[in-house]
């Protein structure tokens, strides 16, 4: 190591907090070069080294944070066990986690690690200097706990959590942390709770801060939860206000099961004795919190780590539940503690709930009412008609507002509270005044298919069609209640029978002119069956004549006109008419906007149309820059379970794996084919779809047994349910591609003959579509593998120029 000249030193440091080293022979001078950095300044010390300021020379020049490991614990042993953990240190990627740029060893056989200067606060000083709410504090710790369980995933354990290791700046405005100094993190699989043995390690880290196991009191290896109790320590002085560092003179000559049993009576319910006065300030900061941070802190601070938290996502959970005053699981979980949560989570959706029941109570007195003195008196029967009307529509427009669209302050559980009640109700007392009761029970079906529960919206459908039927309405209004009907059953993904639902709604209205508005309605939905049951140029041209008749007598605004515009533009994608599909997508979607605002199922609906031509296209980074920012308001919105929230992240699953990023993909993917088994079983053409998506992640990951596994399942389903459908021409062709890796290849030749033969006979598909040109492609990937020049080269002479778009 050489002295340098001209040293630059810089105010901010890396480590504030951490007292700096004034003297010492160990300390290197500015200038000092250590391989391609060049020391400028000592920054402090920790327990494992000192940390420098350094600026690195090559291959670029940049300031870093250098740490040298100290002299005393730098053993082959320890050597060894660094190396190893430089590999896992290198892995992480996050937001909340300063990067680390490199590590090794000096000539003279220091070991060190150049990681990410970051200019900053400690978090508590943070805090307090900015004044933060409690609310924005929590947001922020949720933030820092994130960052440790991607540490935590990456088999890398902290062990040396504290205020002075997170940093905070402002970023945009935001309060954004990063986490520094894992020099004396532990390496190994820690998502499988990998253990550490190494002595020098064990006892490595900041006292108030270690954990009970990591002090070694039990004799213990530690994982992950070690992390977790110092979160614990650090989540309690934020909360606070109060200095760890007082805990440290309070206990310094104590024993670590006295400072365990302080840190834990921090979050006690018990009053604290003013008499202990070198806690008191402390306790009493702690008793003021409300009782579910109380019981968090006391999770996470446990003495016994299995009492503790499974991982810090797990304590971000439930602080995120305590901030949306959901039941926190740290408390125990008694019907009066969920009772209160539930009240203070939703004070807005009960009054509403109230006020909707009582008008539902009062409606449907006053119907009965009605119906008794239209007996007495035929001559009031017109009048009683008319009033029934009336009612009729002022519930429905009550119940109306159960729709996640409409009813933002309540979630689903409470909206399917009201609905039960009012279905009750509807079916016993208005069970002789079928007219009114046609035109509920279909506000508690359109009610129950927003909420996403299509079996209970089914039976409504049913039950208003039956009333309307008994109460001979209009053909026109009976056939757009049958015509919800087959859309219900669509969603359910139940596509022959919403077809022949379809078919018979307009059987309803066959006989209405050919311009009757009601009958436009009807046939549209009919084009969607036929075009989703394998016809779509069929139904494209009844789409054109129905759309060409709406917009002449209703106008582009009408809801009947955008509804014909989503569907077609649909037709339009699955025909490759991308150009024509735009083009109605960004109508419909200034439309939308302008008409429901961005935070509306119909605009997401338009917003997704758009992002799936770009797939189709190959866009792949413009369909994840319209879908991402959409997911956290539709789960915000309709919930995380949402049939909408299952097509967005399927969608932007896609397009993230299709531009290399398989691990980022698989959450999304995996949590896809899940809520999609969930929603609508095995056999259904939602699941199908997700797991054939699955298994092509899995192949790219290399995973091919799994992937194989999940290919046959969805192309054996696409069997049952699609018929000559396109889409099992594609589940086919999926599954040959992971046979030919494999080396399967006279199986994945059968395939995709299947596939072939059905992309070429589909309706709207034919050689040339870019799915089956997608075939042609697995078919030259096949024949060069399997060595079958001649058959190679006969299907090159059908590889074509994709249509262009």
């Amino acid at each position: 190591m050489i002295p340098d000249q001209d040293p630059s030193p810089t105010a901010a440091t890396e480590l504030d907090g951490m007292p700096t080293r004034v003297s010492g022979a160990d300390t290197l001078a500015a200038g000092t070069r250590i391989g391609v950095y060049r020391i400028r300044r000592a920054l402090g010390e920790g327990g494992m080294g000192q940390v420098f300021l350094a600026e690195q020379t090559s291959p670029v020049h940049r300031d870093v944070a250098l740490k040298l490991i100290r002299e005393q614990i730098a053993s082959p042993l320890a050597l060894a066990w660094f190396e190893v953990e430089r590999q896992a240190l290198a892995q992480m990627q996050h937001p909340a986690i300063a990067q680390i740029f490199d590590a090794g060893t000096t000539a003279e056989g220091h070991a060190y690690i150049a990681m990410e200067y970051v200019e900053g606060e400690s978090v508590t000083d943070y805090c307090r200097r900015h004044a933060l709410s409690r609310e924005a504090r929590i947001a922020l710790f949720i933030r820092i706990c994130q960052g440790v369980q991607h540490a935590h995933q990456k088999g890398v354990i902290h062990r040396d959590l504290k205020p002075a290791n997170v940093l905070v700046r402002d970023i945009d405005g935001t309060p954004m942390p990063k986490i520094i100094d894992f020099g004396i993190a532990v390496g190994g699989d820690a998502r499988n709770a990998g253990a550490v043995s190494t002595a020098h390690s064990s006892r490595a880290g900041t006292a108030v801060y270690m954990s009970p196991e990591q002090a070694g009191l039990h004799g213990r290896d530690i994982d992950t939860r070690s992390d977790v109790y110092s979160l614990g320590v650090m989540l309690c002085e934020i909360l606070t206000d109060a200095d760890a560092a007082s805990l440290t003179v309070d206990v310094h000559h104590s024993t670590r099961a006295a400072q365990a049993t302080l840190l834990t009576a921090l979050a006690s319910d018990a009053t604290p004795d003013e008499s202990e006065s070198a806690s008191a300030n402390l306790l009493s900061a702690a008793h003021k919190l409300p009782a579910e941070l109380r019981a968090i802190l006391r999770k996470a601070l446990a003495e016994n780590r299995a009492d503790r938290y499974d991982s810090a996502t797990a304590l971000a959970e439930d602080l995120d539940r305590h901030r949306e005053r959901r039941p926190v699981s740290a408390m125990p979980q008694t019907r009066a503690y969920r009772m209160r949560s539930f009240i203070l989570r939703h004070r807005l959706g009960i009054a509403m709930a109230s006020i909707i029941a009582i008008a539902l109570l009062v409606g449907v007195a006053l119907a009965v009412h009605g119906l008794g003195e239209a007996r007495q008196s035929a001559k009031l029967a017109q009048a009683e008609a008319l009033k029934a009307e009336r009612i009729a529509q002022f519930v429905r427009s009550m119940l109306a507002g159960i729709d996640p669209d409409r009813a933002r302050g309540m979630d689903n559980t409470l909206m399917h509270t009201i609905l039960d009640e009012a279905a009750e109700r509807v079916g016993k007392e208005l069970s002789e005044q079928p007219d009114v009761r046609a035109r509920i029970e279909r506000t508690i079906a359109d009610s129950y298919g927003s909420l996403g529960d299509y079996e209970l919206a089914q039976q409504h459908f049913a039950a208003a069609i039956d009333a309307a039927r008994s109460a001979r309405l209009a053909p026109g209004e009976i056939g757009r209640i049958a015509a919800g009907a087959a859309i219900n059953r669509w969603n359910q993904g139940r596509l022959q029978d919403a077809l022949i639902a379809a078919q018979e709604a307009f059987a309803m209205v066959s006989p209405l002119p050919a311009e009757d508005r009601d009958r436009l309605s009807v046939e549209s939905t009919l084009a969607s069956m036929e075009a989703a049951t394998g016809n779509p140029e069929a139904a494209r041209q009844r789409f054109l004549r129905v759309l060409a008749l709406q917009r002449k007598l209703l106008g582009n605004d009408s809801e009947d006109v955008q509804s014909s515009i989503d569907s077609l533009s649909s037709v339009d994608i699955d025909t490759a008419r991308f150009d024509e599909a735009r083009r109605l997508l960004e109508e419909l979607l200034a439309t939308r906007r302008a008409k429901y605002g961005d935070e509306h199922s119909r605009t997401f609906a338009a917003v997704n149309g758009l992002a799936i031509i770009a797939l189709e296209q190959k866009r792949f980074a413009d369909a994840e820059k319209l879908l991402a920012p959409q997911l956290p308001v539709i789960e915000r919105i309709f919930g995380k379970d949402h049939p909408i929230a299952l097509r967005l992240i399927s969608n932007l699953g896609g397009a993230i794996r299709q531009q290399d990023r398989n691990e980022d993909a698989r959450p999304y993917y995996e949590r896809s084919a899940a809520l999609a088994q969930k929603l609508y079983g095995a056999e259904s053409p939602q699941t199908i779809i997700a797991e054939s998506n699955l298994s092509l992640l899995l192949r790219d990951s290399g995973d091919l047994a799994a992937a194989e596994a999940r290919a046959r399942t969805a192309a054996r389903n696409s069997d049952i349910v699609w018929a000559a459908n396109a889409y099992r021409g594609i589940m086919h062709r999926e599954l040959a591609t992971i046979l030919v890796q494999e080396g399967k290849y006279a199986e994945a030749e059968s395939e995709l003959g299947i596939a072939w033969d059905v992309l070429l006979h589909a309706e709207g598909y034919g050689a040339q579509h870019p799915r089956s040109q997608d075939v042609v492609d697995t078919y030259l990937q096949l024949y060069q593998a399997w060595n079958k020049p001649q058959r190679e080269a006969e299907w090159r002479a059908r590889k074509s120029a994709a249509p262009s778009s």
